[in-house]
């Protein structure tokens, strides 16, 4: 779609990706509101939400996956859900570090659904 922001991210901002696949791209959001590293995980289609759930699922856990290693200097990272989203009708995830410096962000973090994601398990003896 000629007039979405995201379709136009995809569009011009090629050099940028972190990773792609047939029907993903992750790169890095233009808007860091305050946090160190933030990205997005959009689809190379435009669609308002995945064609079944277990594409959703599978991707989920691709992006959780790549955020576990982009992340590793971090204890956890945040995926947010798209509760609050500026772009809803071009499906796509945002995973965050915990801390902003922008307090309106953090106020947004707090009542945005999001989980806590560890970057590394240590499992006890």
């Amino acid at each position: 779609m000629k007039d979405c922001a995201l379709c136009k991210a995809l569009k011009n901002e090629k050099d940028k990706y972190l990773y792609e696949d047939t029907e993903l791209v992750f790169l890095p959001t233009k808007n860091k509101k305050g946090h160190h590293k933030r990205i997005m995980v959009i689809t190379k289609e435009h669609m308002k939400a995945p064609p079944d759930e277990i594409y959703e699922d599978l991707w989920v856990q691709d992006f959780i996956s790549f955020c576990k290693q982009y992340f590793n200097e971090e204890p956890t990272f945040v995926l947010c859900e798209s509760t609050y989203s500026t772009i809803p009708d071009h499906w796509h995830l945002i995973a965050c570090d915990w801390l902003s410096d922008d307090e309106k962000e953090m106020k947004q973090l707090f009542y945005t659904p999001h989980r806590a994601i560890p970057t590394k398990v240590k499992w006890a003896p």
